[in-house]
């Protein structure tokens, strides 16, 4: 059967995320939706059918509606979970994920019902059960009526999309979802050393530190919120004259939108004293790779350890630097403005100094500390402070409200973060580049183990992999967990390495991926999959309704491994 790639349907699911498009063209686009999977349910209805949930905009308005002090007549729910000890993924709610699905195809996308021209490609996390795949293919072929499915694991299309045939995938889940290490050789997901989890480190955790870093070294920060609600509450018609105060996590929510606005403007890079130094000059080096400045190796690239090796570091820094920031707010692009997420309508970036009179409350000035936003994925030690304490026991006068109650982490977090501190304190010792190490560590075969160490591919399902400064920093911190002999390590007194670990990322020439390339690009490759594999009678990788009538839904597990 020949398929037109045009038609194709590709989903990428996470716990959270359903991103959905249609079409593979010569040019690939990114997703055409992003979709929660959150949903509500309507009080009044059961829920065994998909027109009791409320999905996307049907949420948002009556979430709008509550807010304005209507009544919620609506339940939230969550239909994939995950196990907090195993970190499997459960669909909790079946009914609820087909609402979702049916929502971005015939709502968000205009398919046709039911879609029988579709040949549907769907990216899924790499820890589902069997039975739950099995249910997918049910859900595809029975419920939404597609009429070829090919699924595989994220890990997979994520490779596909960097290029790379073996490597190491660093996924990087949003809030709740923690991170995930895999180990690919040859197209394949290699068992043994797949399926590391650092269950407390995501997307949500820097956030979160980097919004409570931000407020730590700034507290004027949080009157400013005040201020600005203040002045829209007295605007309002349903003002009362009451004090305006922050209601419960209403601090940290505001705060998690100004951190959202700076990872949007790509105004967060990672600058940490617990780096050293030779590690941080590869890493502005590195960085100065993926903007494309600097001494250029093969194919364009910065060769790192060339330029250590001809004592070119300092001289590369300092020439890339000068005009770095040139359209950033004062002080040499130390400082940025973005919006005050109570006064949305204003702007953020390029403020001149010189206005900034104008812009009392109106933007957020936030310092260099924001660079810090990554450290908790080399250093998840540093998370200890996000766990409420007793004012007396804070080292910082600024951690405690000014009346001398709640710490700033309690105020902020409550009980959230409890976990962290304590005889029970769950928090992992080992950072992102040692649970690399311990991946690698796992691959038993010696001569697999050294083609998976060969390129790191991140991918994350939020924003945090489009940030230029997560690989760079991850690379050299890889050097010890290498086991080739010939690969050498980042040493600035030695010779350059015969081999090292790359950072394999989507490349330039798909252009609706520039910005995008942390965090679409399990979409991206499952759009070239897609359109390689499925319609190939001889790649024996995808499934038909005519498999499905005639095997049922584990007949995928009969066809090649990808």
């Amino acid at each position: 059967m020949v398929v037109r790639d045009e038609l194709l349907l590709i989903f990428d699911l996470t716990s959270t995320l359903l991103r959905a498009g249609v079409g593979v063209h010569d040019l690939i686009r990114g997703p055409l939706i992003e979709l929660p999977t959150r949903v509500g349910r309507m009080a009044t209805k059961s829920g065994h059918r998909v027109e009791d949930f409320l999905v996307g905009a049907q949420l948002a308005a009556a979430e709008a509606v509550t807010a304005a002090g209507g009544v919620q007549d609506f339940d939230i729910i969550d239909p994939i979970t995950i196990d907090v000890k195993t970190g499997a993924f459960h669909v909790t709610d079946w009914n609820a994920l087909e609402a979702v699905f049916r929502y971005a195809m015939h709502t968000s996308l205009q398919l046709q019902r039911p879609p029988l021209a579709h040949p549907t490609v769907l990216s899924i996390p790499p820890n589902l059960s069997p039975s739950t795949v099995d249910q997918l293919h049910r859900l595809l072929f029975e419920r939404l009526l597609v009429p070829q499915v090919l699924v595989s694991t994220r890990p997979f299309f994520a490779a596909g999309a960097a290029g790379i045939l073996s490597g190491i995938v660093v996924d990087i889940g949003y809030r709740g979802e923690g991170t995930e290490i895999s180990a690919v050789h040859e197209n394949q997901v290699v068992p043994a050393a797949s399926g590391f989890r650092l269950a407390d480190l995501d997307e949500g955790v820097c956030d979160d530190y980097c919004l409570y870093k931000i407020l730590e070294a700034d507290p004027t920060i949080e009157q400013q919120l005040l201020d600005a609600k203040t002045a829209a509450s007295s605007s309002s018609s349903s003002s009362s004259g009451q004090p305006v105060t922050f209601a419960p996590g209403e601090l940290a929510n505001a705060m998690r939108r100004v951190v959202s606005d700076l990872k949007v403007q790509n105004a967060i890079s990672f600058e940490s004293p617990l780096l050293g130094s030779t590690i941080t000059r590869l890493l502005q080096l590195g960085i100065q790779q993926a903007a494309g400045e600097g001494e250029e190796g093969e194919e364009g690239t910065l060769d790192v350890a060339k330029a250590i090796v001809e004592g070119k570091v300092d001289e590369i820094v300092r020439g890339g630097g000068g005009d770095a920031h040139k359209d950033d707010d004062e002080e040499g692009g130390k400082f940025v403005r973005v919006s005050n997420p109570y006064l949305p309508g204003t702007t953020a970036t390029g403020t001149d100094p010189s206005s900034s009179a104008t812009n009392t409350n109106t933007t957020l000035r936030i310092g260099p500390i924001r660079h810090r936003y990554l450290e908790p994925l080399f250093f998840p030690s540093v998370l200890a402070c996000l766990a409420p304490t007793t004012p007396s026991s804070s080292s910082s006068s600024s951690s405690s409200s000014p009346s001398g109650g709640e710490t700033l982490a309690s105020r902020l977090f409550g009980t959230e973060y409890a976990k962290f501190a304590g005889p029970g304190a769950t928090l992992s010792h080992a950072g992102l580049h040692e649970a690399v190490g311990v991946v690698l560590a796992s691959v038993p075969d010696e001569g697999v183990r050294n083609a998976v160490s060969e390129a790191v591919v991140i991918v994350s399902s939020g924003r945090i992999a489009n940030n230029r400064a997560l690989g760079p920093a991850l690379i050299p911190l890889l050097s010890p967990f290498r086991s080739d002999p010939s690969a050498g390590v980042y040493d600035p007194e030695g010779t350059a390495p015969s081999r090292t670990t790359r950072f394999a990322k989507t490349p330039h020439y798909f252009s609706s991926f520039k910005d995008r390339s942390g965090d679409w690009a399990v979409y991206l490759g499952a759009c070239i999959m897609g359109k390689l594999l499925i319609g190939d009678a001889s790649s024996k990788l995808f499934m038909s309704k005519q498999d499905y009538a005639a095997h049922g839904p584990a007949h995928y597990r009969l066809l090649e491994v990808i």
